[in-house]
């Protein structure tokens, strides 16, 4: 299936007498797809302009998905008069990029469409003098905000300052926090899982991992929209997962230690956002400097100090086996190396991380009970001549084999029944290959009885990430960064619908995995960013984000199937699923007078590839 979305809000600059009034914006998104076609469009004024496929934001200093920041401030004299015809001048001394621009008439400087990172600033008058603030720190997708008052140069020459750009966002009513490398690398989270910081947003629903969010959707919801309404995006690019919708989980994974920044805006987002009712994820990968740097690290969750499951202690017990807790061990492993390849122009970055995962988790199985392996059944009645509830039957009656075989005195080798009366003695052989049941927390409590084992559910996750980043100017105002991502992961499904329970894993201890859950997603990613003017600044990217999982079944066994009953032998289908999504993205900012004026538009072409061996 292919499935074409182009997004765009649209208004005019300016009004015409020619033109028909209409309202200030209108949103077109045209669906295609294998069985047929859906066409909405809001039609705008007929005028004999060419209406623009763009989003046009007239407040300043919005930011689209393009994993960008800003900065603006005012600058002034000691009496507090503005000073029109300033020069400002921004630099990232780690990567050469600079930019500079000059206040208006109101004294007001405006960077736009520049990369999240620290800077030095530095502003200069005519008969003033010059003033230097360093470790700048601008968020992505945080508007920051800096005013300074110059001196006249009769006082000082130069003047150095060391702070931050305001922290609080004044500029939009976006709510949402910025998390730098500073805090990415200091918190504390479980298996590395960036998820982890995601879900710490104010409003955002938290129900663990140990919910399967194909059945509750309610993981990840943030302000009451459903988990599924989460834009996620990665350098910019669409990174939703287009099978599941998961909150928080993109196709194409990022490691903590790949991650320069990311932001979360939970609620009233901008119109540029393009998409989706819920939270607003820009996840920012790390770019090589003019330093060598890089990082290796291990972090290990040992078997040491492990609980066990409370059935899996009861069943041991019961059985005289010792009181053994499952396997739960974790050893996240990787490294980062990155650095200059030409300093100021070239820059790479590579990432590895890889996981081993050595766990078991609890899982119920329906099986005979040891009664029906003998051929007796049991029932629930309300007595013979018992004054009993009927409705609400407690006695229980058990036929024997013989009593069983009795039911059907007509029943014989040479009619209905070939191999006898009374039980199937085929079925009564292939009730002996399953194991004795050791709980009663799953069944009926009758013929059906339940059977919990400790499942082995180990997995191993590699993900290997590389970025190029190439200044096309000495001053960095052509820039270009291509990123590419790779996984292999390997892991153990733990839920299926073709068990009684839920429960996957192996069918019974010592079998192989009914389900195995492969996934190779792969993703390339490239950018360019031009200032064609002081004023004119366009930012186009491109992405191929290949989302490939594939689900490896046991169908290859002896199917065998009793109604109610697990199956002897894992019987399951296998389903190859690959969602290969390209995303163009162009973003225009354009500052005239006193207003900053951004414009764009994102088309993604969406296709869903499915094969399986299900019959």
């Amino acid at each position: 299936m292919t499935r074409i979305i182009l997004l765009a809000v649209v208004s005019k600059f300016a009004s015409r007498p020619s033109c028909t009034p209409v309202s200030r914006t209108a949103l077109r998104e045209i669906g295609m797809h294998s069985s047929g076609a859906i066409l909405r469009v809001a039609k705008v004024a007929r005028c004999w302009k060419a209406l623009l496929l763009s989003v046009l934001v007239l407040t300043p200093l919005l930011f689209s998905q393009t994993s960008t920041t800003s900065l603006h401030g005012v600058i002034s004299d000691a009496k507090g008069a503005v000073l029109p015809g300033a020069t400002v001048t921004i630099d990232d001394p780690a990567t050469g990029f600079t930019r500079s621009t000059t206040t208006d008439s109101q004294g007001v400087y405006q960077f736009v469409q520049i990369p999240p990172a620290t800077y030095s600033f530095s502003a200069s008058a005519k008969g003033f003098a010059t003033v230097k603030q360093e470790n700048v720190r601008l968020l992505v997708g945080t508007p920051g905000t800096l005013n300074l008052t110059l001196g006249v140069q009769g006082e000082a020459v130069t003047v150095e300052v060391s702070a931050q750009a305001q922290a609080v966002n004044t500029e939009d009513a976006t709510l949402g926090h910025a998390f730098g490398t500073e805090k990415i690398e200091s918190l504390p989270f479980e298996g590395r899982d960036p998820v982890g910081i995601l879900s710490l947003q104010p409003g955002v629903v938290w129900v663990g991992k140990n919910v399967d969010q194909s059945f509750d959707s309610r993981g990840g919801s943030v302000n009451g929209a459903r988990s599924d309404q989460t834009n996620v995006t990665l350098d910019g690019i669409d990174n939703n997962d287009q099978e599941l919708g998961r909150a928080f989980q993109g196709a194409l994974r990022s490691t903590l230690d790949s991650l320069q920044e990311f932001r979360v805006t939970t609620s009233n987002s901008n119109a540029d956002t393009g998409r989706s009712s819920g939270a607003q994820v820009n996840l920012v990968t790390k770019s090589g400097t003019n330093n060598w740097h890089g990082s290796a690290y291990e972090y290990n969750r040992s078997g040491i100090g492990e609980a066990n499951d409370w059935f899996n202690k009861q069943t041991q017990l019961n059985s005289g086996e010792p009181n053994k807790p499952p396997h739960l061990v974790r050893n996240t492993f990787g490294a980062t190396f990155g650095g200059p390849i030409k300093k100021d122009r070239v820059f790479f970055f590579a990432a590895y991380e890889g996981q081993r995962t050595r766990e078991n988790f609890q899982a119920f199985r329906i099986v005979p009970s040891d009664n029906l392996r003998q051929g007796m059944i049991s029932y629930l009645t309300c007595g013979a001549g018992q004054a009993t509830d009927c409705a609400n039957p407690t006695q229980v009656v058990a036929l024997s084999p013989q009593q069983f075989a009795s039911l059907d005195p007509n029943c014989g080798p040479n009619g209905s029944c070939p191999l006898g009366a009374g039980a199937n003695p085929a079925v009564l052989q292939v009730f002996q290959t399953y194991p004795h049941p050791n709980t009663n927390a799953v069944g009926d409590g009758l013929n059906f009885a339940g059977f919990t084992f400790s499942a082995p559910a180990p997995g191993k996750l590699d993900t290997y990430i590389a970025k190029l980043d190439i200044n096309l100017t000495q001053n960095g105002n052509h820039r270009v960064f291509v990123r590419g991502g790779l996984q292999n992961d390997h892991s153990v499904l733990k839920k299926e619908p073709v068990s009684q329970t839920g429960d996957s894993g192996p069918e019974f201890p010592g079998l192989t995995p009914n389900l195995l859950n492969l996934n190779n997603s792969k993703g390339i990613i490239a950018s360019y960013t031009a200032v064609l003017r002081n004023n004119l600044i366009n930012n186009f990217r491109y992405g191929y984000i290949r989302q490939g999982e594939d689900t490896v079944g046991t169908k290859n066994e002896h199917f065998v199937h009793f109604r109610g009953l697990d199956n002897p032998l894992g019987f399951n289908t296998s389903t190859n699923s690959h969602v290969p999504v390209n995303n163009f993205v162009d973003d225009v900012t354009w500052t005239k007078g006193k207003h900053t004026l951004q414009f764009g538009g994102n088309f993604r072409i969406i296709n869903n590839i499915r094969s399986s061996n299900s019959t």
